[in-house]
């Protein structure tokens, strides 16, 4: 009952920031929606820089696929029942991942914030590249069980599409500082996930060894 909560959460969060970042740059005036952000010193949010325009609405078309698709991969009978449809979300994961990980590289040298705030996000890029090629890589060897712990590693990264928003309201804007905050938010948006998946993975691998250890006697 509780995965099957923790995922619909996930899931809902996942579509909702999807459809919400399409609306507000593809329907809505994307400059008036970034109105506070730009008076925070978000110059670039002002849209006057067509190839940075290009480059941001690419990454917001292939940052949303995965976030949608992404919770789906993760449910086994689904995924044993419709094994192709599984894998052909699984390549237009990974695609679309990787188109939006080297703009998002692109992108993080015109963030907002300095050197930390253009490193954060260029790690953040890296991280999300890297966790997803591992997780094909070992698919492609057939090693099922690696697989799917570093896809649990790349939606985390993922998942940093959500948690760097609400660590920037509870951060960023909390502080007299927005700066400093809106950084400290960069930072734990995906440092946070990875080390809380992480510790999630270790606490499966500690469970499975107890449960075989019981049986085993």
């Amino acid at each position: 009952m509780g995965k099957k909560v923790g995922f619909s959460i996930i899931l809902i969060l996942s579509f909702v920031l999807a459809v919400s970042a399409i609306v507000r740059y593809f329907i809505l005036d994307p400059v008036e929606g970034n109105a506070i952000i730009i008076s925070e010193g978000l110059e670039m949010f002002k849209m006057e820089n067509q190839l940075w325009n290009i480059a941001l609405y690419i990454h917001i078309i292939t940052a949303a696929l995965p976030l949608v698709i992404g919770p789906f991969l993760f449910i086994k009978k689904w995924r044993n029942r419709h094994l192709q449809l599984h894998r052909n979300f699984g390549k237009i994961y990974v695609i679309t991942i990787l188109i939006s990980s080297i703009v998002g590289i692109y992108l993080s040298f015109y963030a907002h914030g300095g050197f930390l705030a253009k490193l954060g996000f260029f790690g953040l890029s890296l991280a999300w590249l890297y966790t997803t090629f591992k997780a094909y890589k070992y698919i492609r060897n057939k090693q099922q069980a690696m697989h799917e712990e570093w896809m649990y590693r790349s939606f985390a990264v993922t998942f940093a599409a959500l948690t760097f928003r609400v660590w920037t309201a509870l951060v960023g804007y909390s502080l007299d500082n927005f700066t400093a905050g809106y950084v400290a938010a960069i930072w734990l948006s995906w440092v946070g996930n990875l080390v809380a998946v992480e510790l999630w993975i270790r606490f499966k691998h500690r469970k499975k060894t107890k449960i075989s250890g019981n049986v085993s006697v």
